[in-house]
């Protein structure tokens, strides 16, 4: 009887450790390899080891190879060779008895995969063009290195908790010496090929590209640029038909992001990005171009909501725009912090443009703050020290001011200014003097 402790290891079957590493569970079982979740004992973190799948099935001396598998350690090398924030680590490689495992940064999140289902939810486009422009960066890494991937695809890129993209899994890479091309073997993911790799011709970073593109043009459409039902219908989709435009089935997207996406997917890999930089450059300057469209757009839905507050009843459209110009205009969403109450000293004072927010001191809620509702007057009159805090209810559009910004109001707009800020800060020390303190049903008074 053998006394090899993980003869028989299986996704069914986890051993209890690898080395010195405690095994928590499976995380995921592909084509080169069972991933579990594991624990560092003597760095006191969570890690993810992957095994060879072929030498955990069949151990050497029961007819498995007597080497590890190439393309295993491949993974480890090229892994290896990178430090990157947006692709996973690896810590550790070895071997234990007939068992050759990698131990690697454990991401605590998901893949790529649930933005992609087709006629499920889209991710918003601020946050997808920010996600791509990391991923670009991470490739151009990567490739600067002499590393191409040659299997980027959804499931081959995690996101975070936090959201920030962790391209994984260079189980099939390939290290160059970047002096000659990749080796053409037709190895990747048939729906994110490039035209090259289906063709089995030499492969370069513009290949990755391509496959970071199919990705891009999915996450936005929740389609593949191409489909068949069988691999040489796919495959000769791929070579000859031209990449379906995106305003095709996007037409609400801005028709410079079209043309990255037929940039990206270019059927001769030397009309496409060459490095991965080009490509987030071009990202950034359309992400910039969103934000600034969107800050306007939310400058003028702001105008439109401050002119029908009373606050700001007695200003002419001129004083509103006025005021407008020294101020700081930002969109909360729910449950999202506004102000905290850490005891810092503050001379910020806020206007509830749309929505509401409950103040709170410590865990008790005080009152709910409405459209037209202020808070944070009495750290503007004598700089206090924060002592409650501001949580968004719903999605709250708020208007933030400085007491140094009040000075470049024209005299007229800025005594304008005091008085609505007078008779605001009268009425809520009477509301606070006037209600029971248990009572948190009550909405702030409007000024």
């Amino acid at each position: 009887m053998s006394d090899n402790p993980y003869l028989g290891i299986s996704a069914e079957k986890p051993p209890s450790k690898i080395g010195k590493y405690e095994i928590a569970g499976l995380l995921g079982k592909g084509a080169s390899g069972l991933v579990y979740k594991a624990f560092d004992p003597f760095v006191g973190r969570d890690v993810a080891i992957k095994i060879a799948l072929h030498l955990a099935e069949e151990p050497r001396h029961l007819g498995g190879s007597d080497a590890p598998p190439s393309s295993f350690f491949t993974e480890a090398r090229a892994a290896g060779m990178l430090s990157h924030p947006n692709v996973v680590a690896l810590y550790d490689a070895g071997m234990e008895d007939d068992l050759c495992y990698i131990v690697m940064e454990f991401v605590d999140g998901d893949t790529l995969l649930p933005w992609c289902r087709r006629g499920g939810p889209r991710m918003p486009l601020e946050r997808l063009l920010d996600l791509m422009i990391k991923c670009a960066k991470g490739l151009d890494y990567s490739h600067s290195k002499g590393v191409l991937h040659r299997d980027i695809k959804p499931s081959n890129i995690m996101l975070t908790a936090d959201g920030v993209p962790k391209i994984m899994d260079f189980s099939i890479a390939e290290i160059t010496d970047r002096r000659n091309d990749s080796d053409v073997s037709a190895v990747g993911s048939p729906l994110y090929m490039s035209p090259e790799q289906v063709s089995r011709q030499p492969l370069g970073p513009a290949s990755d590209l391509y496959a970071l593109g199919a990705v891009f043009f999915q996450l936005l459409t929740g389609e593949t640029p191409f489909f068949a039902p069988h691999l040489p219908g796919l495959f000769a989709a791929i070579r000859n038909q031209p990449a379906p435009a995106l305003e095709t089935r996007r037409p609400d997207l801005p028709v410079e992001l079209g043309a990255i996406i037929a940039k990206l997917l270019a059927k001769n890999p030397t009309e496409r990005y060459q490095q991965g930089r080009e490509l987030a450059n071009d990202l950034a300057h359309e992400l910039a171009r969103l934000r600034q469209a969107d800050d306007a757009a939310t400058r003028s839905n702001a105008r439109d909501s401050l002119r029908g507050l009373t606050f700001f009843s007695a200003f002419s459209e001129s004083e509103v725009d006025e005021v407008l110009s020294i101020s700081q205009i930002k969109a909360f969403e729910p449950g999202q912090s506004i102000l905290n109450d850490d005891g810092e000293m503050d001379d910020s004072f806020f206007i509830v443009a749309t929505g509401q927010a409950i103040v709170r001191k410590g865990d008790r809620p005080l009152y709910v703050l409405s459209q037209g509702d202020c808070f944070g007057e009495i750290g503007t009159v004598g700089q206090a020290r924060r002592a409650t805090s501001v949580t968004a209810a719903s999605r709250v559009l708020t208007l933030k001011l400085g007491g140094l910004g009040l000075e470049r109001l024209t005299p007229t707009s800025r005594l304008r200014f005091y008085k609505s800020f007078s008779q605001t800060l009268i009425q809520r020390l009477a509301f606070l003097g006037g209600r029971p303190a248990a009572d948190t049903t009550k909405t702030a008074p409007t000024p």
